[in-house]
């Protein structure tokens, strides 16, 4: 039996090898940032297994990045909704969300570069039909819904704009952190409790 061989056989089956596939395109996509440049052979190989295993699990390419997509995003939603479930006022848990996104980005840089980095990722880059959720619908409705929660219930059709520009800033804070490490950035608090005034003044006013 060659060494080859041996390593495949060593990776297992089932759900075990599922679990090493969607790792591998993970880590792909966040190296490559294109869904286009992937390839269900280069996952295999990363893999070490052969192209037909990956498609034991995955039919094609769409379905696989769908799944590491999905599964991301889900790690990414999770993360968000704990640390809002530990503030006690609509504010407090707005503001346990902000710190744990940026923080999830700043100890996940892989995973977050293939959920908001990797370029035709979208509906259509994923073969979505329009009938079906984007994985990152949840994720968005939870920040939008913390910021609606913030608001007096006469200002909160804001509550969209308002939490996109949150997320635009704790999107920015994240990407820069990333992409310019050597950077002298202040620490993500510093950052974040401006981000927040939109939304305070909006709650106040």
């Amino acid at each position: 039996m060659s060494a080859t061989a041996g390593r495949r056989r060593r990776r297992g089956t089932g759900h075990e090898l599922r679990e090493v596939v969607l790792a591998a395109a993970s880590d792909l996509l966040a190296a490559l940032g294109d869904v286009d440049a992937l390839t269900m052979r280069t996952v295999a190989a990363a893999s070490g297994v052969t192209p037909p295993s990956v498609y034991r699990h995955f039919p094609n390419k769409n379905a696989l990045v769908q799944a590491v997509i999905a599964e991301r995003f889900a790690e990414f939603t999770e993360t968000l909704q704990a640390a809002a479930a530990t503030g006690e006022r609509p504010l407090e848990r707005l503001e346990a969300m902000s710190r744990a996104y940026v923080r999830f980005g700043d100890e996940h840089p892989g995973h977050y570069r293939v959920l908001f980095s990797a370029t035709n990722a979208g509906p259509a880059g994923l073969g979505l039909t329009p009938e079906v959720e984007h994985p990152g619908a949840a994720s968005h409705r939870a920040l939008v819904d913390a910021v609606s929660a913030c608001l007096p219930a006469a200002r909160r059709e804001q509550a969209v704009p308002l939490a996109t520009e949150l997320w635009a800033s704790l999107h920015g804070m994240v990407d820069l952190r990333i992409t310019k490490p050597d950077m002298p950035w202040p620490g993500p608090d510093t950052l974040i409790d401006p981000a927040l005034t939109p939304i305070r003044v909006t709650a106040a006013g």
